[in-house]
């Protein structure tokens, strides 16, 4: 009697793994922590392979306009990390900043930042 076995290719498993969502609670910044109200779910894809440099490595991607996250990585625990900086940079740059300090193009992303986390002093 033959055995039918179903043996998925390494890749299928690696890819699920590495374009698993993130589900980001809270970011350390400083003393204190940015606290998400509800999860920050972002979910890597694979950058398109750059032409003139076909053969490098693959690199892992998230691109959170409303939140003016943008990064790049070659493995989940270094996206993870830049992920964590775009957030500590844009709530420095952005969100701790008065309005009056602000553009048409940051203002909106201090107030989706408001919208959906704050800071909470340890």
């Amino acid at each position: 009697m033959a055995t039918l076995t179903l043996d998925f290719p390494q890749s299928v498993t690696d890819d699920q793994t590495m374009l698993a969502p993130f589900e980001i609670w809270e970011v350390p910044y400083g003393d204190a922590t940015i606290k998400f109200r509800e999860p920050l779910i972002l979910t890597p894809t694979w950058m398109p392979d750059d032409p003139e440099e076909p053969d490098e490595n693959e690199y892992l991607q998230v691109i959170y306009p409303e939140l003016f996250i943008d990064v790049c990585a070659e493995t989940r625990d270094e996206l993870l990390a830049w992920i964590h900086s775009d957030i500590f940079m844009n709530w420095k740059h952005f969100v701790s900043k008065d309005d009056s300090k602000l553009n048409s193009g940051t203002l909106p992303i201090k107030r989706k930042y408001l919208a959906v986390a704050e800071v909470i002093d340890e």
